[in-house]
């Protein structure tokens, strides 16, 4: 007992002289705690959780409280791999006062019922974020084993021996494999710093997220107008922040992956609007975007591409864990789309795209996607079919094209050249279109977010300037010209008569036809000979079909 008591004594001292110590957390419920959340009777500080001794307690560690026996709601997710049960061992004698279920005064061996003031009768305010309550499928999971789950996803693994971060005995993740209870150190009573994700990163390693993802090096930061990204936490930049940009380990808006909001793309825009980040919410907001606020929780990390609901979202073209700053040439993806998932020209689902088209593919390779409002004489059911390497021609997207006399590309091009979906597909005030805004398919005020000027719309008076989309790659000067255009009547067609350059060509490509050419089936028709075609004899093209008023049956022209 002398010996016990010296040891007391001891640790009363040693307690008292550290500033982060139990004494001077809101842990200690005592009068003479720091914390609003306090006795106003007594002074000792120990006896709110443990005790010398109760008889027949067999709880540990000296436990001087009731344990609560509700259920509990538990984490879900598509991406847990590991088996939850119902809250044991430390976790459980965490909650005996953070589910807000036993009054924080009410203990074992002692005064009993003590009063604590702020609480709510008692027990831990409802409103505290530190009150988790009986749900608690929005924190992270407990009380399980997590061998299974690091044998099965690369992306896991254990604490290395000697690490703060540590298993109870029976090798169970718990409350206090991240908290320490006696000791506020770092903010929370974490066991290790939260700051650049440190604390996280000891059991989640995404490949290619630290040190390279954006979210993990970027010295961003809020400017303080809108709504604050980083209601929770202390730091002041992205790359402080880390991993708690996205996900809040307690109380997660988002249950599934413990995301900060419950939908989706608000997961992203808190931040991509402009205030913290790129201005991607502008964009999307135009009239013509990837309307990604129309399909919050739709998408699943683990989801069948091929039989998924339909739906767009940020992470079906970006990993946020992956992505990065890196730039690449045609076809190879950069960095803003690394790691996410993509279809070949193949048909083939892939879990990481190499090219940029691929991530384009996993919707538009796909028919169901397909809502052109243009019905073309040789229908392309998807743009997989479109780019289709075996087509008579097809702009050069998924490989080099088949044609070696272009003589109207401008000067950066040439018949070799390869492109990306996003030299058309883009924002209309991009970087790329000499604008100071993002590069990508986010949002456009041209139909189809084409990044310049694509009509599509018959008998339009010819302006110029109404397909600035084609004068970006092709010169005008050599389409309109009768000497040197590869079809010296485009002038005719185009100027004289107004006929877009939809009408004739389709603009991902042709499976039967040279040249683009697979015509709109709602401006031309089959000729009196009910024939709708267009054929190469010789040096000479030959269109038989019936257009602006006249038949041809056909009508030639030499190429």
């Amino acid at each position: 007992m002398k010996r016990l008591i010296l040891y007391i004594f001891f640790m009363m001292f040693v307690l008292n002289l550290s500033p982060k110590s139990i004494v001077h957390s809101k842990h200690n419920l005592s009068a003479t705690g720091t914390g609003d959340i306090k006795a106003s009777g007594t002074n000792m500080i120990c006896m709110f959780c443990h005790t010398t001794h109760v008889p027949g307690n067999s709880k540990g560690p000296l436990w001087n409280r009731e344990k609560s026996n509700i259920e509990y709601i538990l984490y879900e997710s598509s991406t847990l791999y590991s088996t939850i049960d119902q809250p044991d061992g430390a976790t459980k004698l965490c909650l005996s006062c953070h589910d807000g279920n036993i009054a924080m005064g009410q203990i074992l061996k002692g005064p009993r019922n003590i009063s604590v003031k702020n609480t709510d009768g008692g027990r831990l305010p409802q409103n505290r974020h530190s009150n988790l309550g009986r749900n608690i499928s929005d924190d992270h999971p407990v009380s399980f084993d997590s061998s299974h789950a690091v044998s099965a996803k690369s992306e896991l693994k254990h604490p290395h021996s000697g690490d703060p971060v540590s298993y109870d005995g029976s090798g169970k993740i718990q409350c206090t494999s991240c908290h320490d209870p006696h000791e506020d150190v770092f903010p929370k009573f974490l066991v290790k710093t939260i700051l650049n994700g440190d604390l996280c990163k000891t059991c989640h390693d995404f490949n290619g997220y630290s040190g390279i993802s954006t979210h993990d090096v970027s010295t961003a930061s809020w400017n303080g107008m809108g709504k604050n990204p980083w209601p929770y936490s202390d730091s002041s930049s992205v790359m402080e922040n880390s991993c708690q940009n996205c996900h809040h380990p307690h109380n997660a808006a988002g249950k599934e992956r413990l995301l900060s909001s419950r939908a989706d793309s608000q997961v992203c825009l808190v931040c991509h609007n402009g205030n913290t980040g790129s201005d991607i919410k502008s964009e999307i907001e135009k009239i013509f975007s990837h309307k990604v606020g129309n399909f919050n929780n739709i998408h699943d990390p683990e989801e069948n591409i091929l039989s998924a609901s339909i739906h767009t979202q940020c992470v079906d073209c970006h990993d946020p864990h992956k992505a990065n700053s890196s730039k690449a040439a045609p076809p190879y993806l950069n960095g803003r789309l690394k790691g996410a998932s993509g279809m070949t020209i193949g048909g083939s689902i892939v879990s990481e795209a190499q090219y940029e088209y691929e991530v384009c593919l996993k919707c538009h390779g796909q028919e169901r996607y397909n809502n052109s409002d243009l019905v073309r004489m040789n229908q392309n059911p998807d743009l997989r079919v479109a780019f289709q390497p075996s087509n008579s021609s097809f702009h050069p997207v998924a490989s080099q094209g088949n044609g070696n006399y272009v003589p109207s590309l401008r000067n950066k091009w040439n018949s070799s050249s390869r492109m990306y979906c996003t030299n058309c597909h883009n924002s209309n005030n991009s970087r790329k279109n000499g604008g100071t805004g993002l590069d990508g398919p986010h949002g456009s005020t041209h139909e189809y977010i084409l990044e310049r000027k694509y009509i599509v719309a018959p008998s339009m008076l010819y302006q110029q300037s109404n397909y600035d989309l084609c004068w970006k790659c092709h010169r005008p000067e050599i389409v309109m010209s009768e000497n040197f255009s590869i079809f010296k009547y485009h002038k005719k067609h185009i100027d004289e008569e107004n006929t877009p350059c939809s009408v004739c060509h389709d603009p991902h490509g042709s499976q039967r036809n040279p040249g683009l050419i697979n015509f709109d089936t709602s401006t031309v028709f089959p000729n009196l000979n009910s024939e709708l075609k267009f054929e190469i004899i010789g040096n000479k093209g030959y269109c038989s079909l019936q257009c602006h008023g006249e038949d041809h049956s056909p009508k030639d022209y030499e190429r």
